[in-house]
């Protein structure tokens, strides 16, 4: 059995997603993952992240990428337009693949990638990193230890920045049409995260609302209009019966972080962070029974993350990569994957659904 997956990252761009959490995880080390080509739009750039993070080869084309026999797993981390054909392509090509979170562009996107993968026999892995993150795997343990008692009662609110400004390049995400905003995006990690704690969601009702009507490009002054939603607020009851809100928006000029609130009959949990948890750490508070005040629940970090130096955006991501490469090599079941990745695009269009009709909706 080898030791390690052999990783290609498509979309290799040093100052791109890859570059800031992907690479430098592999870079660090990351158990049972090795990385060993990149592919860019652009040999010049492929060759600066191949060198900058230790892989052996660079392409300026994704197809020579996945001709390499020592690429065992392609990854896209690219824009979300262009999912759908890479991952086609890679699936062609027999290769296990992880692409990045939403899948694909429409839920009939994502259910044929899917069926493709399944077809083909590789294992799949969708990037919704946050469930990986320590805050919510402590809470999740705290929850099923009952340690709060029966949950009654939770509320989610995240409130992020460049809701008025952005550079250039993300300029495209004000259609809606392209379905990369607030509600697919944000929305779509942050209430991942909420039910890797707590369980699905039943029954929505929800708002779905585009309130900034412009954006200026930050690098040069030009005015765009905007029909993309930028506002996600839901509410509803979780499948285990507890009622939930959930508020998420990028209206902000400076935004203030993720606050989630969890009620129960024995006790009070709470997780802040200072942008979201699929990205950063957060700090977890409890009050548990016989308790009047909220204090801090110290959260154990797995040790190799520790070792590895690793941080920021790099953190989750790696966690989640360790454990699709221990799937792979040890033939273990794994989650989250493209039927996961399904469900979850089937959740957001019920989401999308309920404002339209403004009928609640069974998930």
């Amino acid at each position: 059995m080898a030791d390690n997956i052999r990783v290609g990252i498509i979309g290799g761009n040093v100052n791109g997603w890859a570059g800031r959490a992907h690479m430098p995880a592999m870079a660090a080390g990351i158990p049972g993952v090795e990385l060993v080509a990149v592919s860019t739009t652009r040999q010049e750039s492929a060759d600066e992240a191949a060198s900058r993070f230790g892989a052996k080869y660079a392409y300026a084309d994704h197809h020579d990428l996945l001709a390499n026999p020592e690429v065992d797993v392609a990854a896209v981390v690219v824009k979300l337009p262009t999912h759908y054909e890479l991952t086609k392509d890679i699936i062609a090509a027999g290769k296990h693949v992880y692409t990045e979170w939403p899948l694909g562009t429409t839920t009939a996107q994502a259910e044929e990638m899917a069926d493709l993968a399944a077809a083909a026999g590789v294992r799949t892995c969708v990037g919704l990193q946050a469930r990986h993150s320590a805050e919510y795997r402590e809470m999740r343990r705290l929850v099923d230890g009952g340690a709060i008692g029966d949950v009654l009662s939770v509320s989610l609110t995240q409130f992020g920045g460049g809701g008025l400004a952005r550079p250039s390049g993300r300029i495209w995400m004000r259609d809606e049409a392209a379905h990369a905003n607030t509600l697919s995006i944000t929305f779509g990690h942050a209430i991942d995260g909420l039910m890797s704690v707590l369980g699905p969601a039943g029954t929505i009702a929800s708002v779905v609302s585009n309130q900034v009507k412009e954006w200026t490009a930050s690098d040069t002054g030009e005015r765009f209009s905007v029909d993309a939603p930028d506002n996600a607020l839901v509410s509803g009851t979780l499948a285990g019966g507890a009622s939930f809100s959930a508020h998420v928006a990028s209206v902000a000029g400076v935004g203030t972080g993720q606050s989630l609130q969890i009620f129960g009959s024995r006790g009070t949990m709470t997780l802040y962070s200072s942008s979201s948890t699929h990205m950063s750490s957060g700090e977890v508070r409890v009050a548990l029974e016989g308790e009047t005040e909220l204090h801090e629940v110290d959260v154990p970090q797995d040790e190799w993350v520790t070792a590895a130096g690793l941080g920021g955006s790099s953190v989750n991501i790696a966690k989640l990569w360790a454990s699709y490469a221990d799937a792979i090599l040890n033939d273990r079941e794994f989650h989250p994957d493209f039927s996961d990745a399904v469900r979850h695009h089937r959740l957001i269009d019920a989401v999308q659904r309920a404002s339209d009709t403004g009928q609640a909706q069974e998930v």
